[in-house]
């Protein structure tokens, strides 16, 4: 009777734990594709990139076997944005004295030393070892002055850049009418990529830089696009972001790669004279507002820079008035620095955060730092650019631009006005006055591309942007490749500019 009783209980449980073994094996059981980025995460975690980029690679292979794409994606961006790390940060303690001997001769050697010592350069560690940001010794003469002037050609073109838009800013212009001025520039784009720098197969989609109509830039006009062969839809250049989108099917790609873009654009100086008393109230249930306050991105408000705003504000309500405070705490705490933007958010620490805590940054990184300060305040606030000519010719750049009901946007350009501190040439008078300018103020020698950073692409890309906060050059994306489109593409970029009226600049060299 009890073995009779024990087989009838005992079959029935047999029976549930036969059902149950391949449901927990499946529960505990890991593809080799699923074990492979396991490890990369966590080697990642550990910041031994090299060894976590090689087993990326290998999941995504592992991945592609098993024909789950999307993962295989994943994996193909995680390995790509741990080689933008280690190039953003490649050089050793022998690499960065190398650099700073090279660049300056002049400094006793005990002084070089101690900037590395002492932890001024910007650095992180991978791999177990100390590596330096591939511009820290160059940010040695933006953030000590006397170093600067040791280079007195440099010094001598940014006094005549600083007496140049002097001159433009006190130009007449109606009080009423805050754009005036206008310079007008003929600009070209162009690609000309070799055909064994690509894949045989694959679909590549870029995405080019134009000028955006917006309050001081207009008319905008895309002249040609030749050939428009692979252009997959007209050219937008009233959005939030302008650009022309192409998509290139390689395995029709039987020469070299090239696409030259010719566009015409106007930018006026702007001249803001603004009665704090007559600053409206702002509308806090409207898009606008809701859309330039906001907490986002780079342009991320921390506790931190929240009260450091309030601090800074101390008590003041009107707008204009608290904006000013901001500009004149940047101005003051901050220094102009190269920043490593491709190891930046989405892959590291968001833009304005970093500014804060280094009190350092370079002209986007200052402006989106100004954009998070006022926006803690419930003032709106963006930042755009893409290009200026201080030079005659486009070279990448940033700014802010603040919301003032009766006013509009007005700009501020902490970094432009940082210019005047590079020179020993000039009065303090001329660079007092040059700080003043740039808050409410701006010359024409820019290029919009987008009205604020971390905009989307037109069309949306469809993965990670290489540097998502800024379209300045090509963006490129293309699966079949192993090194990023992005980065291949910008070796075989020009730009260049031509102005068809107004008064050029006549400077010439580099001024940062």
């Amino acid at each position: 009777m009890y073995k009779s009783r024990f087989a009838r209980c005992a079959l029935p449980l047999l029976l549930v734990f036969a059902l149950l073994v391949p449901v927990l094996a499946a529960g505990c059981w890991e593809s080799p594709a699923r074990m492979a980025l396991n490890k990369a995460e966590d080697l990642q975690e550990q910041a031994m990139l090299t060894r976590a980029a090689a087993e990326y690679e290998r999941a995504r292979k592992l991945f592609e076997e098993e024909g789950r794409s999307a993962q295989a994606a994943h994996c193909r961006d995680e390995a790509q944005s741990i080689m933008l790390v280690q190039a953003s940060y490649p050089d050793l303690k022998a690499d960065v004295e190398g650099k700073l001997a090279e660049l300056y001769p002049q400094v006793p050697a005990a002084e070089r030393a101690g900037w590395v010592r002492n932890g001024e350069l910007e650095r992180m560690t991978w791999d177990g070892k100390v590596h330096y940001f591939n511009q820290a010794a160059e940010n040695i003469a933006t953030r000590h002055f006397d170093v600067a002037y040791m280079n007195t050609a440099k010094s001598q073109t940014v006094a005549d850049l600083v007496r140049y838009i002097e001159s433009s800013a006190t130009a007449s212009t109606t009080p009423w009418q805050p754009y005036s001025n206008p310079l007008t520039w003929l600009g070209t784009e162009s690609i000309n990529v070799p055909r064994d720098k690509l894949p045989e197969t694959g679909l590549l989609k870029l995405w080019f830089p134009l000028p955006v109509v917006m309050g001081p830039q207009n008319p905008v006009t895309v002249l040609s696009v030749t050939p428009d062969t692979w252009l997959q839809q007209p050219p937008s250049t009233t959005e939030d972001l302008a650009d022309a989108y192409f998509e290139v099917p390689l395995d029709k790609l039987e020469g070299d790669l090239s696409i030259t873009i010719q566009f015409q654009f106007t930018h006026y100086q702007e001249n803001f004279e603004v009665d704090p008393a007559n600053v409206g109230t702002y509308d806090r249930t409207s898009a606008l507002y809701k859309e330039y306050t906001r907490s986002y991105g780079n342009i991320y408000i921390s506790d931190e820079i929240r009260a450091t705003a309030k601090k800074v504000a101390g008590g003041e309500k009107n707008p204009y008035l608290a904006a000013k405070k901001l500009y004149d705490y940047i101005l003051k705490e901050i220094r102009y620095s190269y920043m490593p933007h491709m190891a930046a958010w989405p892959r590291g620490e968001r833009e304005s955060v970093y500014v804060h805590r280094m009190k350092r940054g370079d002209c986007g990184a200052q402006a989106m730092y100004f954009s998070a300060l006022c926006r803690s305040l419930g003032i709106p606030a963006r930042t755009t650019g893409g290009w200026q000519l201080f030079t005659g010719n486009f070279a990448g750049h940033f700014w802010a631009e603040f919301f003032l009901p009766n006013y509009g946007w007005l700009p501020v350009d902490p970094t432009a006005a940082d210019i005047s501190d590079w020179t020993d040439k000039i009065s303090e008078q001329e660079r007092s006055d040059f700080k003043e300018f740039y808050f409410g103020n701006q010359d024409p020698l820019r290029c919009n591309v987008q009205l604020d950073v971390d905009e989307a692409l037109v069309p949306p890309l469809d993965g990670e942007v290489l540097v998502p906060l800024a379209l300045q050059s090509p963006v490129g994306t293309c699966s079949t490749m192993e090194e990023p489109a992005t980065i291949v593409i910008s070796e075989y970029t020009t730009l260049s500019a031509q102005p068809l009226s107004g008064q050029a600049p006549p400077v010439s060299g580099s001024v940062h």
